[in-house]
């Protein structure tokens, strides 16, 4: 239903992306998901075509402010939009709506035994470790997070992530810090 609902804007989306810059309109990388199943997640395109990554020393991907890979469209479509495609994913089984964010392939062979208790879910279009300050946490950081999702999750504690995902696709990302850590899953002990 969401897919239909937004396929104009998406239709919008995917032409901004091919005339505005070099190259397919989406990105597709392969991805663990559900019990470490492999799937290909999709996404707009929001860097030109051949930009190297950028890791850190826990192996994250970077994501570095006025990035001069990413193209014009692609620093509107970083708001969020760029996940929009994910819909699809969604509609053939491999994500659902709130959950861990889908990892690459290799870091599955970093996860601790606790870690690895992120893939008892499917992945998720937006996630609590996304909604809490996942860009300023590193990745162990996160996977706690998502781990301590996987222990709670619920309705509840998926409209609430829900809820804070607007507000953290615009940079409002401490409403997510302070209504989480204090009222929905007890994060307030977590060492960010």
């Amino acid at each position: 239903m969401g897919t239909v609902v937004l396929s104009p804007l998406l239709l919008v989306l995917a032409i901004l992306v091919k005339t505005t810059s070099p190259g397919p309109v989406f990105y597709i990388s392969d991805r663990l998901g559900h019990n470490g199943r492999a799937f290909r997640l999709i996404k707009f395109r929001s860097m030109r075509v051949n930009s190297p990554q950028i890791l850190g020393d826990d192996g994250k991907v970077l994501t570095i402010r006025n990035d001069l890979r990413v193209t014009p469209i692609g620093r509107f479509l970083r708001l969020g939009f760029d996940e929009l495609p994910q819909l699809f994913n969604i509609l053939a089984g491999s994500m659902t709506l709130v959950g861990p964010r889908p990892d690459v392939l290799w870091e599955l062979d970093r996860y601790t035994s606790r870690e690895r208790r992120r893939l008892e879910v499917y992945p998720g279009l937006t996630g609590l470790a996304q909604v809490v300050g996942g860009r300023e946490m590193n990745n162990a950081q996160n996977y706690e997070l998502d781990v301590r999702y996987v222990e709670n999750s619920g309705l509840m504690t998926d409209l609430f992530i829900l809820m804070l995902t607007l507000p953290y696709s615009f940079g409002a990302e401490k409403v997510g810090k302070i209504v989480l850590r204090r009222f929905l899953v007890g994060l307030d002990n977590l060492n960010t």
